[in-house]
């Protein structure tokens, strides 16, 4: 297990350098608004993703070898196409019955359709290396994906599209990372296009319809939980506001998340297979984990807290100075999420999908409450705001892990006891 997060984290932690390392450079090429408008992009992304396959991808690390995987592969593929073509006349006919309401975001708008079918075949392809546990093929496309977001950002910098520059780069960043696995999947792409008749597909749907009906609302209240923030702190200060938080996103909690993600895949593919064979250690190896993730992200954290406001303006420019100071509150923030979002499939793992999605539940609630509380007093201060973030995402990780750790011991437990009465 520690030397597959390895090789997975060596290729995000890569694909992190990467992207870091350009930032100087792109903070200098583009303005705030420029990074402000590509993080609401990437947050309105991040929620329109959940629709694109309804997670049936999810499944794809627990469906049987043959025709079962076959179809379920192109049922996937074909619905990232169709809700995206479908995202495309939802927003024309929303900007042509009311063209104000799409005003200030027409340059993201109609650029998410075809996001979000790259997203999502993209999305689709990244399970495939961890079901075959080719942990060496998901970290080289994270790298290719940064290189190509890279490349592209600089590229696009030049040409008369720097508004919506970032965006472009992120969707041919994606595509490069899809067109990686492809490239080492033999004849994937051949099973993703063969027909697929209509009493399969709906077959294969029905199969695999727990997904669709608590993982996909679950993850999509996750996503809405994790697009607040930013449109927070456009709706309470401004674009420029939202620009310096944005490069918060991109310089700490982005790179974290991606890392955490990383160990997440790992730990979830073994967690999976403990649960099938040795119950009794679910717990034992839930808390060392827990314990060993704290215990590595706590020196990084206070490090960036006591560096990053003189640090962040000396790389970025004077003009970052404010998103230094938010940097101080961020790594906080950044060290509960890199704890939590590694473990946070365990619940998944062991069939405690309703306990999950009542937990997204209440705290997509919670932070909205934070948020709009925020907003009610009209706080002024973009700190002040960051510090309410802060707490209500320890609160709500810290709750989430609790309830963890209590239902992998109560599934040890109840092995413990059925081992004993079978003896």
């Amino acid at each position: 297990m520690f030397r597959s997060i390895l090789t997975v984290l060596s290729g995000s932690v890569i694909a992190q350098i990467i992207a870091v390392a350009v930032l100087p450079i792109l903070t200098r090429l583009y303005d705030a608004e420029a990074f402000g408008r590509y993080q609401i992009y990437v947050s309105i992304l991040n929620i329109a993703v959940m629709f694109v396959a309804f997670r049936y991808e999810v499944a794809l690390l627990s469906a049987r070898p043959g025709r079962v995987y076959e179809n379920l592969l192109k049922l996937t593929f074909r619905l990232c196409i169709w809700t995206s073509m479908v995202a495309l006349l939802v927003a024309g006919a929303v900007d042509w019955l009311m063209p104000g309401v799409l005003l200030s975001l027409r340059g993201i708008v109609f650029f998410l359709p075809v996001a979000m079918a790259v997203a999502g075949i993209y999305q689709m392809l990244t399970f495939l290396p961890i079901r075959d546990r080719n942990y060496g093929l998901s970290a080289r496309s994270k790298i290719l994906q940064s290189v190509g977001f890279s490349f592209g950002a600089l590229g696009f910098a030049f040409l008369p599209v720097i508004g919506v520059g970032l965006i472009l780069a992120d969707v041919f960043g994606r595509t490069f990372g899809a067109i990686s696995v492809l490239f080492e999947s033999g004849k994937l792409w051949r099973t993703l296009i063969s027909p697929l008749s209509f009493s399969e597909m709906k077959f294969t749907a029905i199969r695999f319809q727990k997904y669709g009906l608590l993982t996909f609302p679950g993850t999509l209240l996750s996503s809405l939980s994790a697009a607040v923030a930013p449109f927070a702190f456009l709706a309470l200060f401004n674009l420029e506001t939202a620009g310096q938080y944005a490069l918060l996103e991109r310089f700490i909690l982005m790179p974290v998340g991606v890392i955490a993600v990383a160990v997440s895949q790992v730990f979830t593919g073994e967690l999976s297979t403990l649960y099938r064979t040795d119950k009794k250690g679910l717990n034992r190896v839930f808390r060392r984990s827990l314990f060993q993730l704290l215990a590595i992200g706590l020196l990084p954290t206070m490090l960036g807290m006591a560096l990053s406001p003189s640090l962040v303006p000396l790389v970025f420019g004077a003009d970052w100075a404010m998103a230094g100071k938010l940097c101080v509150i961020g790594f906080p923030i950044a060290y509960v999420r890199f704890v939590a979002t590694a473990l946070t499939m365990t619940l998944v793992v062991i069939d405690r999908q309703s306990l999950q999605f009542s937990w997204e539940v209440g705290r997509f609630l919670f932070t909205l409450c934070v948020f709009g509380g925020l907003g009610w007093v009209g706080a002024d201060n973009p700190n002040t705001v960051m510090v309410w973030y802060a707490l209500a995402t320890a609160v709500t990780y810290a709750i989430h892990l609790l309830l963890a750790d209590r239902a992998t011991r109560l599934v040890s437990l109840q092995a413990t006891e059925s081992g004993k009465t079978t003896l």
